[in-house]
């Protein structure tokens, strides 16, 4: 693909994230529906190239359960889904994206002190793209604007991640043009808080948590010295904002919520995998011993996966036997099982309980990819290449599928499969290219009968009649 252009509609959503004009315009000529489209792939190509994008298949399933539901409550149509992805940053900040793309910090997660507040946020966000904010905000600017303001736009994208490095940018020549669109953008947040709100409300959120989270924000950020967070730097919380919220929810019947099992475990699965073990595990016990922590057993769980980070099995399973009894309540704590397991060489027991978890969540991706990569570590390959196929039938799209039907028909000798297969994992990856690659290998390879090459010359000029589509 022509990545230039894409590029720059990059650049410039992660900058001006925020705007939030009325609908019904000419923006969609500006950006079309197609460019959106183009936008998307190159996105999400380029999340799923990043070492800092999270790659564990619980807490990725978890936030598309959770967009879903919000996304319920939003006037977007089922078939223009977002599509979330979470970055390891422990700063707190999300946003919005042309493409309909939405990127969280893992920092955002740690700091929302109730799946409301995550949910409240990712709301916010969600009303931009509802809104369509971002392509009228380069409708609002002139070709000539949008083209000068380019390069300050790479860098308050930059600044995302890391506001400190704004400061020198905004001293370029450009930098008062594009700071009046920011202050343009904060005098609109309050529109992206109403929607937002609405959304929350209609996904059976509890409305109270938008405000609470933007107060806790507030009240931490006054007693920090260093930075604010970029959340804030972005989101600039004022008095205006909270005072148009807290009149909107005296209309809204108080509605208790109790949070999912899953947010807490999430946020411990996190905790357990960032930075030095010994320092998770002391923490955790501190937690634990004090009553200290949100949930027990959230801790528990964490401090499980901590002690097996450290390799101290025994602890692990202590660990472990205090939450044991949520196994057939959530799925995560199944999947810490299977670590254990897998950890103690447990083979025959641990195939035994993947079987019985998937009886109880079926089609979990965790234990599909879990027993999976069991049975191609122990050379059952028929065994991995029917559960695979299995579970292609009902995940169509699942690009990690593919790559582990690709590893299994390569375990079997079969050339020709395991290209297919892999041409697949990269096409559903956005790597057209490559997927195209991967599929002229099928048709060439020394295995593959006349129906086979048929097959993979089909999908191969379906593969390459989207490539000339987006190059053009």
């Amino acid at each position: 693909m022509k990545k230039i252009f894409l590029a720059l509609i990059l650049f410039y959503s992660f900058a001006f994230s925020n705007e939030l004009p009325d609908l019904g315009s000419s923006s969609d000529s500006i950006i079309s529906a197609f460019q959106e489209k183009k936008i998307r792939m190159q996105l999400l190509y380029q999340a799923n190239q990043s070492p800092t994008v999270l790659k564990d298949p619980e807490i990725n399933a978890y936030m598309e359960r959770l967009g879903k539901k919000l996304m319920h409550g939003s006037s977007l149509l089922q078939t223009d889904p977002i599509s979330f992805f979470i970055i390891q940053d422990r700063t707190i900040n999300a946003f919005a994206m042309l493409g309909r793309v939405i990127g969280v910090h893992t920092g955002l997660i740690y700091a929302a002190n109730s799946e409301s507040e995550l949910a409240s946020v990712l709301a916010h966000e969600i009303a931009h793209i509802t809104q369509k904010h971002l392509p009228r905000i380069i409708e609002a600017q002139s070709k000539d604007t949008f083209k000068t303001s380019l390069a300050m736009v790479f860098a308050l994208l930059v600044a995302r991640s890391n506001p400190q490095l704004a400061n020198a940018a905004m001293q370029t020549a450009q930098a008062s043009a594009v700071q009046s669109t920011l202050d343009f953008t904060r005098e609109h947040e309050k529109e992206a808080d109403r929607e937002g709100l609405k959304i929350l409300s209609k996904s059976g959120f509890d409305e109270r948590a938008f405000i609470s989270f933007f107060r806790s924000l507030d009240e931490a950020n006054k007693f920090s010295s260093g930075a604010a967070p970029s959340f804030l730097r972005t989101h600039p919380i004022t008095l205006d904002r909270i005072s148009d919220i807290e009149d909107r929810l005296t209309q809204i019947p108080y509605k208790q919520r109790e949070d999912e099992l899953s947010f807490a475990l999430v946020r411990a699965k996190l905790q357990a995998f960032e930075g030095n073990p010994s320092a998770s595990i002391s923490l955790l016990k501190t937690n634990i011993r004090n009553k200290s922590g949100v949930n027990q057993d959230a801790d528990h769980f964490a401090l499980a996966y901590a002690y097996l980070r450290g390799g101290k099995l025994k602890q692990a399973q202590d660990s472990f036997d205090q939450i044991k009894h949520l196994q057939t309540v959530n799925p995560m704590v199944n999947e810490l099982k299977a670590n254990l397991l897998l950890k103690s060489d447990k083979v025959n027991e641990l195939e035994k309980h993947y079987k019985q978890a998937l009886l109880t969540f079926p089609n979990y991706k965790a234990y599909i990819y879990g027993l999976a990569h069991l049975y191609l570590s122990t050379n059952q390959i028929k065994k991995a290449m029917l559960l695979l196929e299995e579970y292609e039938s009902i995940q169509p799209y699942d690009a990690n599928l593919y790559k582990l039907l690709a590893t299994a028909h390569s375990a079997n000798g079969s050339l020709y499969l395991e290209h297919k297969n892999l041409s697949e994992y990269f096409y559903y990856n956005f790597d057209l290219k490559e997927a195209a690659n991967q599929m002229g290998l099928a048709i060439k390879s020394v295995d593959a009968n006349f129906y086979d090459k048929a097959r993979a010359e089909q999908r191969l000029k379906e593969i390459q009649g989207e490539i000339t589509l987006y190059d053009n």
